[in-house]
């Protein structure tokens, strides 16, 4: 899939084509991406990201596969599902799978199970905090400013789905918790089979590797 970065024209066809669901969905997958500078919507959020570097076709057609307008995969970016997948099995992601999670968790949930879980939430976010017309992802974004949530800290979470009986997304974040688990106990596991050298050979392994190059003497 091409790493080529994109035009303004192809971010104003994406922009335009987008619902207000599937906006402040993008939004939302971002929040890591852009760290601090929350954009204020979609055409600001892939402009910021197409000036760091960060935003390449591919990275875009990761964007349209997670809010699922895969008829904008091929309208627009002139590829498909299937090609976007493949793309995401052999190369690091854009989004976090923390944010889709919390994303597919969104998409799953009825007005009432946001209501309730707005009105669970009071006595951490303090009475009228979040709005009661408000979405998931924003409860969840408040949550997040209070520290309250994390990829790491979805107990909360788990807590008020098992309260309002949705044990199916409560079983789907302790999956992730758990594939989380065994991700960085493999790293760790990777880390420490790695040989390690001591200052004085790192060093001389240093000389020796450049002295054919900078012509260094013993």
């Amino acid at each position: 899939m091409a790493l080529s970065t994109v035009s303004a024209e192809v971010i104003h066809q994406v922009e335009e084509s987008l619902d207000e669901d599937e906006k402040e969905m993008m939004l939302f997958l971002c929040r890591d991406v852009t760290e601090n500078l929350a954009p204020p919507n979609v055409r600001d959020l892939l402009d910021c990201l197409s000036e760091r570097g960060q935003l390449s076709f591919a990275a875009l057609a990761e964007l349209l596969y997670r809010v699922r307008r895969f008829d904008l995969l091929k309208r627009i970016l002139k590829t498909d599902k299937a090609a976007v997948e493949d793309h995401l099995c052999r190369s690091p992601h854009l989004v976090s799978d923390y944010r889709v999670l919390l994303m597919e968790i969104g998409e799953n949930l009825n007005q009432s199970d946001v209501s309730s879980l707005i009105f669970l939430t009071k006595d951490y976010t303090g009475r009228g905090k979040v709005a009661k017309d408000k979405s998931f992802l924003d409860l969840v974004i408040e949550l997040e400013k209070l520290n309250l949530i994390g990829s790491d800290q979805l107990n909360l979470l788990e807590k008020c789905l098992k309260s309002i009986h949705r044990i199916d997304l409560k079983t789907k974040i302790q999956k992730y918790t758990q594939s989380s688990q065994e991700a960085r106990s493999n790293m760790n596991a990777l880390q420490a089979s790695l040989p390690k050298l001591s200052i004085k050979e790192h060093l001389y392994n240093s000389r020796v590797s450049l002295e054919p190059v900078c012509g260094i003497s013993a």
